[in-house]
């Protein structure tokens, strides 16, 4: 059996991995969430501990593996094992939260730093408004990440989680070309 090619879900604790992976896969999908102990960190109820998975039917008989990574910076081992076998990455941010940029560079060097750097697209898991989103993009590529792409979806729309992922599609199938 072939593998599926893969998609990663990175970020912090509470943008909505979990929720974007419910979007988009619905039942179909493994959870490794459990009772938050870390409320300080954030005050949500069940926080994820492992990685997620999900699988989306695209159509025409393609399908991909939605995986979503745990947030919290111990659990660091598992982000770079899911980065490392991920062809396209989603680092979902809240652009509003000033930690934004630096949040997002941290991922970004993470991934810069495989042997083989997947694809990646920025989410911006939080409505803003589009000078914050241009203001966002601009930060990043001030700070050596070169031209990154940021889109809004939201997490909890499968339709707009859907366009995202046709987004990265696209983004893979130019990368083929080269």
């Amino acid at each position: 059996m072939d593998s599926l090619p893969r998609i990663a879900l990175v970020g912090a604790m509470g943008i909505g991995k979990t929720t974007a992976l419910r979007s988009l896969c619905g039942d179909k999908m493994i959870s490794s969430d459990v009772v938050n102990l870390d409320r300080a960190s954030n005050a949500k109820e069940f926080t994820t501990v492992g990685t997620e998975f999900g699988e989306i039917d695209l159509g025409d008989g393609e399908r991909v593996q939605v995986c979503g990574c745990p947030g919290q910076e111990r659990f660091s081992f598992v982000r770079q094992w899911i980065l490392s076998v991920s062809m396209g990455i989603f680092v979902m941010v809240d652009v509003n939260q000033p930690g934004a940029v630096q949040e997002a560079s941290r991922l970004l060097q993470d991934v810069a730093a495989l042997e083989q750097p997947p694809v990646v697209l920025i989410l911006s898991a939080r409505h803003a408004a589009a000078s914050a989103v241009d203001a966002f993009a601009a930060s990043l590529t001030r700070a050596g990440h070169g031209v990154v792409p940021v889109l809004q979806a939201d997490p909890r729309e499968r339709s707009q989680m859907l366009d995202a992922v046709g987004v990265l599609a696209s983004m893979l199938s130019l990368q083929g070309e080269e």
